[in-house]
């Protein structure tokens, strides 16, 4: 070591006092420079949203309220000043985001003038709030974060699914529909068996015949379209359903982001393969759109099969069923139920990220439930609603 670098303790204490004495003089100030105002009028060079926000107008009334959810993957157009079209996603918070910026060139909304917002809905869902277009001048104003502001802003635009019942039935079936009203209709019954009519919200009767055999079914409808289980035309159990009702929506498993592995016992039955977890914890849109109370849903992990079952008998009721990725849109769920060793039922249905279904299964008297996609795709799944004994 090159002892002409060492300094004796007395002599670097001293420097150091020497050079802390030197900077408190050289940063001394008053309070207007430790906390300056901003010089309003210069160009900022940054950027802001603009954006638009798409709910899930449960209630169907035409507002956003409490209660109503952010709707993922519905496209708002936006038309420019100089005649081009752009397009973006609602994210998981149900907002399409268009970047504005004077001085950022690449960026969606960049020249004053002219736009015009336009929503277009998925298919089976209608606007209710009105206000599918909204159109705003757009003026330049240096120093606001982006350079630039809107002269009005955009509102809510609401979304409801056109409301329909369907499902299968017996070759040469008839199923009748009376609604809330007392107004009954025939339902028209495919050459495979399938059927669907558009229905209100409210409790409806469905009666099924088929070659001698009857069956009746009471149905609520709420917001989202109804898939009933098959009418076999075999007629189904004459036992009384099981007295205690419950409604599982997973939220009480967990109370901060992240996956749980639901654990047998949880709702007092078994369960197998099925997580709960924050509906906006990926960026699947079917899990947002799937979620009908609280923040949390349920999915087959990995998009392997699953399976909820019981030693004592229970009625599954039914539950709201998606697509957890828009890149399985149209995927299959198969739905398969036992006694014991004995096959008691199975129905398939199509899923789709961009909105829900409620399945009505009044499966009765089961040991065990399997959930299983077609094609090994998470299936969202949420207020799992079924029935238990004494």
């Amino acid at each position: 070591m090159r002892r002409g670098l060492l300094f004796s303790g007395a002599v670097a204490v001293a420097v150091a006092m020497s050079l802390a004495m030197d900077c408190s003089v050289a940063h001394a100030g008053g309070a207007e420079d430790y906390y300056p105002k901003r010089v309003w009028g210069s160009f900022e060079g940054g950027q802001m949203n603009t954006s638009l926000l798409v709910f899930r107008d449960l209630n169907r009334n035409g507002v956003y309220d409490l209660g109503d959810r952010p709707m993922s993957r519905v496209a708002v157009e936006l038309d420019k000043p100089n005649g081009s079209t752009i397009m973006r996603l609602t994210n998981v918070d149900g907002f399409a985001n268009f970047r504005m910026s004077v001085s950022q060139r690449d960026f969606e909304v960049v020249d004053p003038g002219h736009y015009a917002f336009r929503v277009v809905p998925p298919p089976g869902y209608t606007v209710t709030t009105g206000n599918a277009s909204h159109e705003s001048d757009y003026v330049v104003s240096p120093g606001s974060p982006g350079d630039m502001i809107a002269r009005t802003t955009t509102h809510p635009v609401g979304l409801a699914a056109d409301l329909t019942m369907g499902g299968a039935a017996a070759a040469g079936s008839r199923v009748s529909l009376t609604g809330p009203d007392g107004v009954t209709s025939a339902a028209k019954v495919g050459l495979d068996g399938r059927f669907s009519a558009a229905v209100t919200p409210g409790e409806w009767l469905v009666d099924f015949s088929a070659g001698g055999a009857t069956e009746r079914r009471h149905v609520v409808v709420g917001s989202a379209p109804v898939i009933l289980s098959a009418f076999s035309g075999l007629g189904r159990s004459a036992e009384a359903p099981l007295p205690n009702q419950h409604v599982v929506g997973f939220d009480d498993l967990m109370t901060s982001p992240g996956v749980f592995e639901i654990p047998s016992g949880y709702g007092g039955l078994n369960w197998y393969n099925l997580v709960a977890m924050h509906q906006s914890f990926t960026a699947g849109p079917g899990y947002v759109n799937t979620t009908m109370s609280g923040e949390f849903i349920a999915y087959n992990s990995s998009g392997h099969p699953a399976q909820v079952f019981s030693d004592k008998p229970f009625d599954f009721t039914g539950a709201y069923f998606g697509a957890g990725w828009d890149d399985a849109e149209g995927e299959t769920l198969i739905l398969k139920a036992w006694r014991g060793d004995e096959p008691a039922y199975e129905d398939q249905l199509a899923l789709s990220a961009n909105g829900l279904v409620y399945f009505a299964a009044d499966y009765s008297r089961i040991t065990r439930l399997e959930i299983r996609t077609l094609h090994y795709w998470q299936a969202a799944i949420d207020d799992f609603a079924y029935r238990t004994g004494p």
